[in-house]
């Protein structure tokens, strides 16, 4: 039975990506339907500062969260490549 673990201490960058991604395009999401209820309203003001074209409209929710994704995915891809090169 062949052993499928890195024990070489090597990141996965690509499921290190898809997890901060879905966990930033979530809370994005999370964000902008609590601004909905005046909970969250100053964030997502930040929101909109970050992602140009992101507003209060009902596709932004959609949309908003799609690019969270993907900023959580480019960022998470970058920070494992930079650990995988300083830990070699």
């Amino acid at each position: 039975m062949a052993d499928d673990t890195d024990r070489s201490g090597r990141i996965d960058v690509h499921a290190l990506g898809l997890a901060g991604g879905t966990v930033w395009g979530l809370g994005v999401a999370f964000l902008e339907l609590t601004a909905r209820t005046d909970y969250a309203e100053r964030w997502r003001l930040l929101l909109e500062d970050i992602y140009p074209g992101y507003d209060r409209t009902p596709g932004d929710l959609l949309s908003g969260s799609l690019v969270g994704f993907v900023d959580g995915y480019l960022a998470c891809v970058v920070f494992g490549w930079l650990y995988n090169r300083f830990a070699d």
